[in-house]
């Protein structure tokens, strides 16, 4: 079997250096569209080491996963530059393989650590995700743009923490929300409100304290106290 193998791989080599076959290698290029009118996932490019620098024909972009309605959806922008491969050395079948950051294009300013230990996924405006490998001081995070809405996992400390520095945070359900915890507490600067559409039942199976400062009120039509 290997050997057959190598044979048709031997064939092809063959017929991918013959013919119109003279593109062998890479080439750099510029992200020139990335308005696909089939919405392909396709791109233009041009090679700036031609001659006014023409424009390509509409090129698919390697990506790391891709199916039928499924997969990794990622293109670069206009001015990136790429990577660009030639299906068996013929020009008229390019492919983006990658882009390149250069003087001019640097990665992100947080991202580089000596022990290479980040590895971060930022958007054009900004957003991120962040998988920290440093040793001892292990996290993920996910941030808007802001950098004041952040999900972190604090992995040394066991913590999950869902912070928003500036705005609100909602949870939203059509049935129901459970809270399944050793402890509870919840604390507010301001105000605190619980509104009860229909039943309400607190239930201690020890000891309740109901402390309030000058003044508790309890208002209803009908108390019970047993």
């Amino acid at each position: 079997m290997a050997e057959s193998l190598y044979s048709l791989l031997q064939k092809a080599q063959e017929t991918a250096s013959t013919g119109d076959a003279k593109m062998f290698g890479v080439e750099v290029a510029i992200v020139t569209n990335v308005k696909d009118v089939k919405k392909l996932g396709r791109i233009k490019v041009c090679f700036p080491r031609l001659p006014g620098k023409p424009e390509s024909d509409w090129v698919r972009v390697a990506q790391p996963a891709g199916g039928a309605g499924r997969g990794f959806y990622w293109l670069p922008h206009v001015n990136d530059e790429v990577l660009v491969a030639f299906e068996r050395g013929d020009a008229k079948t390019p492919y983006v393989i990658g882009s390149l950051w250069n003087g001019k294009d640097q990665p992100m300013k947080d991202a580089y650590q000596d022990e290479n230990t980040t590895i971060m996924i930022q958007t054009k405006s900004g957003h991120q995700i962040i998988l920290d490998d440093k040793k001892d001081a292990e996290k993920i995070i996910i941030a808007d743009k802001s950098g004041k809405r952040t999900l972190t996992f604090d992995v040394k400390n066991k913590k999950f923490l869902v912070e928003a520095k500036e705005g609100d945070i909602e949870l939203h359900a059509a049935k129901k929300i459970i809270l399944n915890c050793e402890d509870l507490e919840i604390k507010t600067r301001k105000t605190g409100k619980i509104d009860i559409g229909t039943t309400f039942d607190l239930k201690v199976a020890d000891k309740a304290n109901i402390k309030a400062g000058p003044q508790l009120n309890i208002k209803a039509s009908r108390v019970n106290i047993n």
